[in-house]
């Protein structure tokens, strides 16, 4: 009887082990539902990037998937984006120019790929709709952004895609975080999942990089984990070794474009938040300002085109950029538009279109 009395007692000490165990775990799930709902709806957790189509690619750093379209939304912008089979945005072109034919070829970054923007409304779609409408012959404007690029990937572009398409104008995006981005290079980003992770989201593997994507919680965790990270910046003495670098990327693209003949046009767009203000009056950013880049191409057969005058000048400043997002909206990329086929034409640059 005392053996039978210990079993019983032991199977039920397992069962009550295990109730209390189901119990615990059940209410650890429930609090982390509602953890999980109210962090949802107070909306404190770190945004994830609304892009996801970026793949690897054999000659670039990264690229963006070919023949897919999806939709890009935030709490700001609502839009459509498309690739073509290349993988860049917009329909598919021929390599081969069309007879009676005036090319243009877009190089860049986000502000060129357009991101905030439908692909009707970036700048590059908005100079080929004006001036094909101008002109007795067909103009194109071919997108060749990628976003979060720099100038030494933005070489290779222009080299195994940009000088096929046989441009007779090839404009190249700067903006002031091109500084930074070629100081840090590929090192500390890398594709997953369609996104384009950092160093420090590698070390989370495939699970805390699952959880991050779909747990609000998670990405406040994380955030906040991952917030003692050095974080890469500029210091002194590293940015003319950084100009040094874009030089000899721009040098590159000069020489290239001279292969086809194609004349270059560095377009220097502005950038708010911590780069600098686009308010009337506003100084010159430091770290890319238009002067080095005229210094740039005034030793070389290049121009360049300055649109931070126009958008200091506009009425409404506020209204050219995503508050958060930071990128350009139609309002922005319409003013890019003008000032660039103003600008264009006054250069001389479409003659023989």
């Amino acid at each position: 009887m005392s053996t039978q009395g210990g079993r019983a007692t032991v199977a039920g000490s397992r069962r009550a082990w295990r109730f209390a165990a189901a119990a615990f775990a059940l209410g650890a799930l429930l609090c982390l539902a509602v953890l999980e709902i109210a962090t949802r709806a107070v909306g404190i957790a770190p945004p994830l990037p609304h892009h996801d189509g970026f793949v690897a690619d054999a000659v670039l750093p990264w690229k963006m998937r070919a023949n897919r379209a999806r939709r890009g939304r935030t709490d700001e912008f609502d839009v459509h984006y498309a690739h073509n089979a290349l993988g860049f945005r917009g329909g598919d072109r021929p390599f081969e120019k069309p007879p009676d034919t005036f090319r243009i070829v877009g190089i860049g970054d986000s502000f060129t790929y357009g991101i905030g923007v439908d692909g009707h409304a970036t700048f590059l779609a908005r100079i080929e709709a004006v001036l094909d409408a101008r002109s007795p012959h067909a103009v194109e404007a071919i997108n060749l952004g990628i976003p979060r690029y720099w100038p030494d990937p933005e070489t290779l572009v222009l080299e195994h895609y940009g000088v096929r398409f046989d441009p007779d104008i090839v404009i190249v995006g700067v903006l002031p975080n091109d500084v930074v981005d070629t100081r840090t290079g590929t090192a500390g980003l890398d594709v997953s999942r369609g996104y384009l992770i950092t160093s420090g989201a590698r070390r989370l593997g495939g699970i805390g990089q699952w959880l991050f994507v779909r747990s609000h919680v998670a990405r406040v965790l994380i955030g906040q984990a991952l917030a003692g990270d050095p974080q890469p910046g500029l210091a002194v003495e590293d940015e003319e070794a950084a100009w040094a670098r874009m030089g000899d990327a721009f040098d590159r693209m000069v020489r290239l474009s001279a292969t086809v003949d194609a004349r270059i046009v560095f377009l220097h767009i502005p950038q708010i938040g911590g780069w600098m203000t686009v308010a009337a009056g506003a100084a010159e950013n430091v770290l890319t300002p238009p002067t080095r880049l005229r210094r740039f191409c005034a030793a070389r057969d290049c121009q360049v085109i300055d649109v931070a005058p126009a958008m200091r000048a506009h009425p409404r400043p506020d209204t050219l950029y995503y508050p958060k997002n930071g990128h350009c909206t139609e309002a922005g990329h319409a003013l890019i538009a003008d000032v660039v086929v103003r600008e264009l034409e006054a250069q001389g640059l479409l003659a023989g279109r």
